[in-house]
């Protein structure tokens, strides 16, 4: 099946199928890389019913081939699939009828209201995990933290779970991240998943960064792993995420940029699953002496290739630099 498979050894694994159901959106963030290379002016198209007939007919296809180590999910994603109003149930309906996955929504958690609420309880869409900015530094374009958390707060059920998403922390928030953490804590009772600013909009952390980096960590784990999961940087650290099962997220894009087809589904199903090979590279790390070289053997592309201005030399060592600060953090709040 999948080299990448063959390198966690049969462990669990998560594939999710990402569809995008509409580029619109409500919200415009400067970090988004959705946006970065498109004109939002021109944003206004939906996922058509040929193309999401086909990707259904594709998940379908997908399911009876993986083995059983693989959980697959489907998530609704764009753009901001709650822009689709109503239709965004009709889909998950489609979806669920033709593969028996009930997909989720990826939101920016704007369009939650009581009347989408009380239909999602009676559709077949799995749960939300909304995006929350950062509560001491909110993106202007974003929608604001005290009212989706209040949303989140008010919405959330065992019927329906409204789950809080990825938060993103600039390096100068390394700093605050304890605050930030005990922000969420305190008013939702669990933490979302943190997340460093990525791609073009990295920025290489400074050694004072990293030492806040650090004593942040080792304050969050220490106070709050007992009470509720923490999941710290998990495109850089992984295997401190999801209890240590892999991960992985694949694309099917209002532009269909695997080309698929009526006829050519069930030839497509394995390249397209083995271009997530091409996401996942040897890092060919020769210090074999570190702490966490068996940890970090494979690593996202782009930390090896580099990324926007980042070069490949910088961006692997930026890399190393926060794997290291990230795990002994852990480490030491854990064992020590």
């Amino acid at each position: 099946m999948l080299k990448l498979l063959n390198r966690q050894n049969n462990q669990k694994i998560i594939l999710c199928f990402s569809v995008i159901v509409t580029n619109r959106c409500n919200a415009n963030c400067s970090y988004c890389h959705f946006l970065q290379k498109k004109n939002k002016k021109e944003l206004n198209k939906d996922i058509s019913d040929n193309l999401f007939n086909l990707y259904t007919l594709f998940l379908k296809e997908v399911k009876e081939v993986l083995p059983n180590n693989i959980e697959l999910h489907c998530r609704f994603s764009g753009g901001e699939p709650l822009a689709l109003g109503n239709k965004v149930f009709n889909l998950a309906e489609r979806m669920y009828r033709k593969t028996k996955i009930k997909p989720y929504i990826l939101t920016n958690g704007k369009g939650i209201n009581s009347s989408f609420v009380n239909l999602a309880k009676k559709s077949y869409i799995s749960h939300l995990v909304v995006s929350l900015e950062n509560p001491l530094d909110p993106d202007p374009g974003a929608p604001n933290p005290d009212e989706i958390i209040n949303k989140i707060r008010k919405y959330n059920s065992i019927e329906f779970p409204i789950i809080p998403g990825a938060v993103i922390i600039k390096n100068e928030h390394f700093k605050n991240l304890y605050k930030i953490c005990e922000i969420f804590y305190r008013k939702l009772k669990f933490i979302p998943t943190i997340n460093e600013l990525g791609y073009d909009f990295f920025m290489p952390p400074t050694k004072e960064q990293l030492h806040d980096l650090h004593k942040n960590i080792l304050k969050v784990v220490r106070k709050f792993s007992s009470k509720t999961t923490v999941n710290l940087f998990p495109a850089i650290s992984p295997e401190l995420c999801l209890g240590g099962r892999g991960s992985y997220i694949c694309e099917l894009s209002l532009e269909n940029r695997y080309r698929l087809t009526l006829k050519n589904i069930n030839k497509k199903i394995l390249p397209i699953l083995n271009k997530l090979n091409k996401k996942y590279v040897d890092i060919n790390c020769k210090n074999k002496n570190c702490d966490w070289y068996n940890g970090c053997k494979q690593v996202r592309r782009y930390w090896k290739y580099g990324f926007g201005n980042i070069t490949p030399n910088q961006a692997i060592k930026n890399y190393c630099d926060l794997k290291r600060v990230i795990n002994n953090a852990v480490f030491t709040a854990t064992v020590k």
